[in-house]
């Protein structure tokens, strides 16, 4: 049967529109270029099972709660009470509980208008007040998160430390087969290896990276600034090594974290996975971020070069979500609308939410224009 939804992407974003879609009785169509669902949700198969996009997902937020409503939660762990180590002022050691107390004790509000330094300057120390804006690159992947919207990085910080992080036992693609199945239950008709060259006719929602949306559309508008990263992922054997779970090195802003130990079927029985982000600085180079990767290694685990089985690393542009800067909100991010027809659904989108959330919000948002605009136009939707 002929669509009367089009969407670009199968992805989170893309498969929840398409659930959501069909549950409203829409004919949906989803293309993906790869080979597989999943967009930056993807997993490769073992014997390394490193996810390609994010790693943690948010059961305090309103996906999880729209995924409970649907039976669509994943098998999930939370953290291992394994050690943390923080390296701040050129010293490893375990996470200091005067951060955490420095952290509880910042006033429950901040201005969008200051950035985050001077904002944090005005409460703590200066020591104080760099350690937290290091803290804040795990969530961010900026190179200098002291330079956001004190009210961006605030919130998204209260929410990482809120005790509601977990992890998709198997990866992200646990969670991409069961939203596919969904999807593809509900009629949905999901096509991979499709690339589209151009907008399709007829309601379309572009559930792409915004880099994408706006090669295909030709939208210059269509831009929001993000973050530059360089990640290493590593498959070690785990004979005598640390008893860590994640390091966060607040002068460098590079975060490592142990996922194996979280998640064992990540990695083969006495392989450790970890997976690491490093910040680059502007016109900084892959490699020099991957020295300063193997430095903070050599400090927190001796001998790891010899118990390497696995290395991968990739620079990676425009694919961490968006970052707002002083002055700006949300609200201030690429429209969805682009008129009656189109909708552009991604992580650095105008909506709420806190990574991998801000596309599942803009798809809920695009649904909801195309519906009013269907409307408007007395356009027929089969419910």
């Amino acid at each position: 049967m002929k669509p009367d939804l089009h969407i670009v992407g199968a992805g989170l974003t893309g498969l929840t529109a398409a659930i959501e879609a069909a549950e409203r009785g829409r004919r949906v169509s989803v293309a993906e270029a790869h080979s597989r669902p999943g967009g930056r949700a993807r997993t490769p198969a073992a014997p390394y099972r490193a996810n390609l996009g994010t790693h943690a997902i948010y059961v305090d937020g309103p996906w999880w709660a729209w995924l409970e409503r649907r039976g669509l939660t994943p098998p999930i762990v939370e953290a291992p009470p394994h050690a943390s180590l923080v390296r701040a002022g050129g010293r490893l050691g375990p996470w200091p509980a005067e951060l955490s107390q420095a952290i509880a004790a910042l006033p429950a509000e901040a201005p969008a208008a200051e950035s985050l330094r001077a904002w944090l300057l005005r409460h703590v120390d200066a020591r104080t007040a760099e350690a937290i804006v290091g803290v804040v690159f795990i969530f961010t992947f900026d190179h200098d998160p002291g330079r956001l919207s004190a009210a961006f990085a605030h919130q998204r910080l209260r929410r990482a430390l809120a005790g509601g992080v977990r992890y998709v036992i198997g990866g992200w693609s646990t969670l991409v087969d069961l939203l596919a199945e969904r999807a593809t239950g509900l009629g949905a008709q999901l096509r991979t290896r499709t690339r589209v060259p151009a907008v399709p006719e007829g309601p379309t929602i572009l559930a792409t990276s915004l880099a994408t949306a706006r090669g295909l559309t030709g939208d210059r508008s269509l831009t929001w600034p993000s973050a530059r990263v360089t990640t290493v992922d590593l498959g070690l054997r785990a004979d005598g090594g640390p008893d860590w779970f994640r390091v966060l090195d607040v002068d460098d802003r590079i975060y490592a974290a142990r996922y194996s130990l979280a998640d064992p079927t990540l990695a083969p029985p006495g392989h450790e996975l970890i997976q690491i982000s490093a910040a680059c600085a502007p016109g900084e180079r892959k490699a020099d971020a991957e020295r300063r990767v193997r430095h903070l290694l050599d400090e927190s685990w001796p001998g790891w070069r010899a118990a390497v089985q696995w290395y991968r690393s990739a620079v990676r542009t425009d694919c961490t979500g968006a970052i707002d800067l002083p002055g700006t909100t949300w609200h201030d991010r690429p429209a969805i609308g682009r008129g009656n027809d189109l909708t552009v659904a991604t992580d650095q989108s105008a909506a709420p939410g806190l990574l991998a959330e801000v596309g599942i919000s803009a798809a809920q948002l695009a649904l909801q224009h195309l519906d009013e605009a269907s409307t408007s136009t007395g356009a027929h939707v089969r419910v």
